[in-house]
């Protein structure tokens, strides 16, 4: 008798991924697109196995992950959570609930198998099988665009035609654009064409732009890191941004832009995904150096919506290397807004917990005062230079 699956997710984008994935092993998939929905079918189709969304509108994977473990009839079915929200305190706090294991978004066949077989049993041994329906076609893998010989590839995707056109004419002629107005054009065109990078809209009329992400991610496996997408967005845009950053995207190209802004935002992913320099860390000897820019510097909103994210992930992998040397260089009115403070204080207190040798550089008196203002950062050695940061650590 075949397994049965339950996926909550508010994205049919999703969904179809994964009944893609699981129906040539003879899972049936059955649906809900929010967390009510999904009790209620938990409780008449007694799945094996729920796969449960974190965010999500009517009811969050959180309440639902509550009121299945509440319920004597669903509590038994073993629930895996898909989710961005890879925070410690939230997966352990979700853990205690009652959640089997996490899958970060966006995943891969191979990781989402890898998770679902210790339940289901779909296959024998570590790996596996690649997928059923691979026909030649899909074998002989993406052809090269009419064009784009010799050429750096963008895939750009966005609903108005002439922010193609402009990047077209911006990014000059070494760069071949291959251009997708709706979610389904870039599917098919990822599926048809090879190319290097992709420049993403923020607001896709007609699909959410993390879905289209998430295709992008599947489609091209071991290729698709996030360091190869720029984002494309106006600049009030601040939750689908720091999303944007918390996935691992590198780049952010603010609307309108100007041809120096869309070369600025290519160098960058070019170089994240090369490996050539790290996006937000500098090194001296030793010693990371971290550029916190002042509130006039045009970097500063993209360094505040990747705080958190991106920076958070770099000073992570960091401290996995085994490098415990960071120099903070605040620039003048950076924590003169109070969510910008707030975040850098979350961002110290996660630092801490790596347990970091710190210092900070705050050239400015009004800047250092700001800094005394804070518990978390009042006693952190200060130095009013690089210089002498960097003297501290010989």
């Amino acid at each position: 008798m075949g397994k049965k699956v339950l996926t909550v997710d508010d994205s049919k984008t999703v969904r179809m991924i994964i009944k893609k994935h699981l129906v040539p092993f003879g899972v049936e998939v059955i649906e809900a697109e929010n967390g009510e929905q999904g009790v209620a079918q938990a409780k008449e189709g007694r799945p094996d196995l729920i796969l449960l969304d974190y965010n999500m509108p009517v009811m969050d994977g959180q309440h639902t992950l509550i009121e299945l473990k509440n319920n004597p009839e669903t509590k038994p079915i073993p629930v895996i959570m898909l989710t961005t929200e890879t925070v410690q305190e939230t997966v352990i706090a979700l853990i205690k609930l009652g959640l089997k294991d996490f899958v970060a978004k966006p995943f891969t066949r191979e990781l989402l198998l890898k998770k679902i077989n210790p339940i289901l049993s779909l296959y024998e041994g570590d790996t596996p099988p690649a997928p059923q329906n691979a026909g030649a076609a899909a074998q002989a893998g993406p052809a090269p665009h009419p064009g784009s010989e010799g050429k750096t590839v963008v895939l750009a995707v966005d609903d108005k035609e002439n922010i193609l056109k402009m990047l077209q004419e911006h990014l000059g002629e070494g760069v071949h654009v291959i251009p997708a107005m709706t979610a389904a054009e870039a599917e098919s065109l990822m599926k048809q064409y090879q190319f290097d990078y992709l420049f993403l809209d923020l607001s896709m009329p007609d699909a959410n732009w993390a879905d289209i992400f998430g295709t992008y991610i599947n489609l091209r496996k071991e290729d698709g890191s996030p360091k190869k997408v720029a984002v494309m967005t106006l600049r009030t845009a601040e939750e689908d941004i720091n999303k944007a950053f918390g996935f691992g995207i590198q780049a952010v190209l603010y609307k309108p832009f100007t041809a120096p802004d869309a070369a600025a935002a290519l160098g960058r992913v070019m170089a994240a995904s090369s490996g050539k320099q790290g996006a937000w860390l500098e090194s001296s000897g030793d010693v990371r150096i971290l550029h916190c820019p002042g509130d006039r510097n045009p970097k500063h909103r993209t360094f505040v919506g990747a705080l958190n994210g991106a920076v958070a992930k770099e000073i992570d992998e960091m401290a996995e290397d085994g490098q415990t040397g960071l120099i903070i260089d605040i620039g003048e009115g950076f924590l003169s807004n109070i969510a910008t403070a707030q975040k850098f204080i979350d961002f110290i207190n996660h630092l801490n917990k790596l347990q970091l040798n710190i210092r900070l550089v705050v050239e400015t008196a009004s800047a250092r005062e700001a800094i005394k203002q804070f518990a978390e950062t009042a006693d952190l050695p200060t130095d009013t230079s690089m210089e002498f940061a960097l003297k501290a650590y010989e």
